[in-house]
């Protein structure tokens, strides 16, 4: 591949703690306006007409859409702080050995890297203790695509993706961050 031109960073990406505040604060402010009409006895113009199980299972339905879409954030925070190291380590010739066996798969590919393909195998080729923790994000990245494809077909090939919610996506990416050496640029995540 001829030489693979500098990428600069946007630094547009999400914060992990941002996600985080954002989850919590929209799943209380859900609990209180879904609640308010029920404690109070005064109900919201939008409920009126509803029995009280409708207004539990729309709360239901909100708390799961925020659960899919904070998800989803998540997973692309993850993957951006992947792909940021890997850009680093591929753009600045760092030293170490873990950094020059990912600058082969930058000089070849660039930013066209595949994710699983080339950035994660590297990973768990040259740094094994992170196989599993690697492997996880690997099967949580299905949930990732099944979300971002619009959820329409029923996923059979992968099955697992119904045990992943934002709690445990929230608890593999603080996994990988705290175990693992991410370089990141000037920003934090």
């Amino acid at each position: 591949m001829a030489r693979v031109k500098k990428i600069s960073f946007s630094n547009n990406h999400s914060a992990i703690v941002d996600i985080q505040e954002y989850y919590f604060d929209s799943e209380v402010s859900l609990n209180l306006f879904y609640d308010d009409g029920l404690s109070s006895g005064k109900i919201s113009a939008k409920f009126v007409g509803y029995s009280k199980t409708e207004l539990q299972e729309e709360l239901k339905a909100r708390k799961k859409t925020l659960d899919c879409m904070c998800s989803l954030e998540l997973l692309a925070a993850i993957e951006a702080r992947i792909r940021i190291d890997y850009i680093i380590r591929g753009q600045n010739k760092l030293r170490d050995s873990f950094s020059k066996k990912l600058r082969e798969v930058y000089d070849k590919k660039g930013n066209r890297a595949f994710l699983i393909d080339d950035i994660l195998s590297t990973w768990k080729a040259e740094l094994p203790e992170h196989k599993t923790r690697l492997d996880n994000l690997g099967k949580a990245l299905d949930y990732r695509n099944w979300l971002a494809h619009g959820r329409y077909w029923q996923p059979n090939k992968h099955p697992h993706i119904h045990r992943y919610d934002y709690l445990s996506i929230y608890a593999l990416v603080s996994e990988i961050l705290t175990n693992m050496t991410l370089i990141e640029s000037a920003i934090t995540l």
